[in-house]
């Protein structure tokens, strides 16, 4: 059982936008790294091998990210090499590595997002508002189905013509206009079709709702210990008690540790719960 997956829609709302506020706000690489450390580790335990793509993807993305703002922002007194008259720096590579790092980390728990969140806990959230919340969940719910329409749609192009792939930017940019062009007349007859759907079925969103979720003990802990995560890091960095100066020489201005380790502590969560509970089940087969 994953335990970030089995919490409370809110307790998620709560997790997710720490997770994702704070390093986006403080664009600052201890908690940059410390989110992307997180993520990672969860993902590794979850995933087990198939994390090892997950890291492949984060390594080439930092280093793309950093070596190419190194090679266009020139900014810095630390030059590592230059070429002609083009001085390359230390503080435009570190930084670039940051947006990596901080680019890696959103997209990965965007990612774990997407596995805890469904339709149902959607419109949950966004009961307030019915309407928001069909079309929210609808939208989650189309991206991966016309990402799979689009590969099916691709085989189907490539059947018809023997397997064989098209040669030349101009044949392949043709071949993609092609799909494109397949996959939007599908996308429009899914809408219509899922809106005469629900107008047959009666749907009426003013409707009364029953919803299966009920906030626990631990759910009241953890929203409670992640609410005061995210405002004492806000306070420190209000305070400006959190601050890393890039250029023009790189060096830590003011780092406030409890807002750093307290963060990364809360970011480790969902890794300290898996553990938790495999621990658990090695002990209860072992009693057993």
């Amino acid at each position: 059982m994953k335990r970030l997956e089995k919490l409370h829609p809110v307790t998620q709302l709560f997790f997710f936008a720490l997770t994702l506020i704070i390093p986006l706000i403080f664009n600052n690489p201890y908690f940059s790294l410390a989110s992307l450390s997180a993520a990672i580790l969860y993902t590794v335990v979850s995933d087990g091998k198939k994390a090892l793509k997950t890291l492949l993807y984060s390594f080439i993305a930092v280093l793309l990210i950093g070596v190419f703002n190194m090679a266009f922002a020139h900014w810095g007194e630390t030059v590592l090499f230059s070429v002609k008259s083009v001085s390359f720096t230390l503080e435009s590579l570190v930084y670039g590595f940051n947006q990596g790092i901080l680019l890696a980390s959103v997209l990965i728990w965007f990612t774990l997002l997407g596995r805890c969140v469904d339709s149902e806990r959607v419109i949950y959230l966004f009961r307030f508002s019915p309407k928001l919340a069909l079309i929210f969940s609808m939208v989650l719910g189309f991206i991966p189905r016309f990402i799979k329409k689009a590969g099916e749609i691709k085989e189907a192009r490539l059947a018809l013509d023997g397997g064989r792939k098209p040669e030349g930017m101009k044949n392949k940019i043709r071949f993609t206009l092609d799909n494109f062009s397949a996959l939007v007349s599908y996308s429009l007859e899914s809408s219509v079709i899922t809106s005469n759907s629900m107008e047959a079925r009666g749907y009426n969103p003013k409707a009364v709702r029953i919803s299966r979720f009920s906030i626990k003990t631990v759910d009241t802990v953890l929203i409670i210990l992640f609410s005061a995560v995210m405002l004492f890091a806000l306070i420190q960095y209000g305070a400006g008690n959190i601050k890393f100066v890039f250029q023009p020489v790189m060096y830590t201005k003011r780092l406030s540790l409890p807002a750093l380790i307290l963060f990364f502590i809360a970011e480790l969560y969902p890794f300290i719960s898996v553990l938790w509970e495999n621990l658990r089940w090695k002990l209860l087969s072992v009693k057993a």
